[in-house]
């Protein structure tokens, strides 16, 4: 049960005894939660499940819990969500990110620090893929994906892109992205047409990683792997996309970012119209 003063001969009800002992077990009254959430001082002693296909964090402030207090929390959702400090420090010697199934506990050592511990469940850096996000979109002129979709947990992201229409010709491009801000210079791309006939040569300074040229009659898909975006190095792509607007075009594109940024997210857009479609985020560590 949450948190709570109790009085000199008060008594408890059955739910009361009931919720006190479910906390002595480490479990706590259950709190679902669905999109960010910041802690209150009420989650003291409580469990928080996170349900969301998308990324979500939730954030720890000061001055709400006292020392020995603490949070379980538990990530249902296919995105990851994760433990962010706030105005409080949170210290823990694995991540703060929670894959699908994964958890763990806030152990409040003050009123402004924590520590996270991290419980039990799949290994985000297992062998496989991850699914991070799943993002569907309808008639946008640009789609960025959420804060903290790219993060410390994976080292490489494979995304899969499905676009059911564009409503005007242009060039379908992506940006990475950091906090609110896209990134749109210094992108270098080289690519290869399915023909085998022609291809670009290395176009510096480009506004974005260039991933295809399309008409409103056009239904692409893409499969691109990002390599190591939230890291300090400069930043690499390759890609390979299929395109029909009543013949097949494809082509498979090298392209480079010259930045050092440590980017936690991706902004998809064509040079003119809207698009829809969806995007998946998989992360996987090598």
């Amino acid at each position: 049960m949450a948190k709570q003063t109790f009085t000199t001969g008060q008594v408890l009800t059955a739910a009361q005894m009931t919720s006190l002992q479910q906390t002595a077990m480490l479990g706590g009254s259950a709190s679902a939660k669905t999109a960010s959430y910041t802690l209150v001082a009420a989650d003291a002693g409580t469990a928080i499940s996170m349900s969301n296909a998308s990324a979500t964090t939730i954030t720890v402030n000061t001055a709400l819990f006292a020392a020995g207090d603490t949070v379980q929390i538990t990530n249902l959702g296919a995105g990851v969500c994760t433990i962010t400090a706030g105005t409080a420090t949170v210290n823990t010697s694995a991540s703060l990110a929670l894959a699908q199934y994964e958890s763990g506990t806030l152990n409040f050592t003050s009123t402004s620090a924590a520590i996270f511990i991290k419980g039990a469940g799949a290994s985000a850096g297992a062998s496989g893929l991850t699914l991070i996000s799943n993002t569907a979109f309808t008639t946008v002129s640009s789609v960025s994906l959420s804060a903290n979709t790219f993060s410390s947990t994976y080292t490489n992201y494979k995304l899969i892109v499905d676009i059911t229409a564009f409503s005007a010709t242009g060039t379908f491009g992506a940006r990475l992205r950091t906090g609110s801000t896209d990134t749109s210079t210094n992108y270098q791309n080289a690519r290869l047409l399915g023909n085998g006939s022609a291809a670009s040569s290395d176009i510096p300074a480009a506004t974005s990683y260039s991933l295809g040229s399309v008409d409103s009659n056009t239904n692409y898909i893409s499969e691109i792997t990002l390599f190591k975006p939230n890291v300090a190095i400069k930043k690499w792509m390759i890609a390979k996309y299929f395109a029909y607007n009543g013949t097949w075009d494809t082509a498979q594109i090298g392209a480079r970012l010259d930045s050092a940024t440590q980017f936690d997210s991706i902004t998809f857009l064509n040079s003119s119209g809207t698009i829809t479609g969806r995007v998946y985020v998989y992360g996987y560590a090598i």
